[in-house]
């Protein structure tokens, strides 16, 4: 009898996913967005990596990445060290390499946790249920319903320039390093909000990721409702920089990301696929 299918969500869990191999790990990169692999499935690979080598009492509080190379389909090897093993932090590197290329340097700090002060800035308000939403186009495991951005300023200037509602197709396992896996995949979906000028046009730009940083404040599932909100902070050079916040539908700040981009104007436009969805 012929297996079934995988789901999706099978498949993203298992792209996500490194195995150790001696002294390194080794990942599969997917094909899913043509010759380049998508900068989530980057960051995610080095994040898993990492995570297995840190005590289990201690999770991911921050990563900061570098893409030095752009990362083809096919087996990918990377390679964790420990910078640091201390009683409430520690710090991994991470580096990802493919065909004698280096395609990533990251730095991963691990914390135990401790009670303290709460403080947050507050989810917007009046925002429409996601359920009131038309299923929007994305990755196929995402179920994603699009708000769309703020209206512009009267000097052209937007507060948000991407708004959506997302969720994962299906359940995901009760394992936090996988919901940490997925959530460091969705802290790469920016869509276009990085170029205000050309909001929802692809192919106008070679549009790049130059550096990536994600922090987590607290732990959400990726299978419930998390809203996601851009804000594009400036283009200057030919490059842009974003940053995001990530909330849980009961309006817990859970995540935040600051990314910035290669924006070079191309000449003569192409129908391109997205490389940061």
């Amino acid at each position: 009898m012929m297996a079934a299918d995988p789901s999706p969500v099978a498949e993203l869990l298992t792209a996500l996913a490194t195995r150790p191999d001696g002294e390194r790990f080794t990942a599969t990169a997917p094909d899913w967005f043509g010759d380049r692999v998508f900068g989530g499935v980057v960051v995610a690979h080095g994040l898993d990596a990492a995570m297995q080598t840190v005590d289990g009492e201690m999770g991911p509080h921050s990563l900061h990445a570098m893409f030095l190379g752009a990362l083809r389909p096919g087996p990918v090897e990377l390679r964790v060290d420990a910078l640091r093993d201390g009683r409430t932090f520690s710090t991994r590197h991470v580096t990802s390499r493919q065909d004698d290329r280096n395609a990533l340097w990251m730095a991963v700090s691990f914390h135990g946790g401790e009670a303290g002060d709460e403080y947050q800035l507050p989810m917007p308000t009046r925002l429409p249920e996601p359920e009131s939403l038309p299923r929007g186009e994305g990755p196929a495991p995402f179920d994603i319903r699009e708000i769309g951005a703020s209206a512009p300023r009267p000097d052209g200037t937007y507060e948000s320039t991407r708004r959506y509602w997302v969720r994962t197709l299906e359940p995901v396992p009760d394992d936090p390093a996988v919901h940490l896996g997925v959530a460091a995949f969705l802290s790469d979906m920016t869509g276009t909000s990085f170029r205000p000028h050309n909001l929802g046009e692809w192919g106008t730009h070679t549009d790049a990721s130059v550096d990536h940083a994600v922090w987590f404040h607290r732990p959400f599932r990726v299978d419930r409702w998390t809203y996601c909100d851009f804000h594009a902070m400036v283009n200057a050079s030919g490059r842009a920089a974003v940053r995001g916040v990530f909330y849980d539908s009961g309006g817990r700040l859970c995540m935040s990301m600051a990314q910035e981009l290669l924006i070079r104007r191309l000449e003569v436009p192409v129908h391109a696929p997205p490389v940061g969805l």
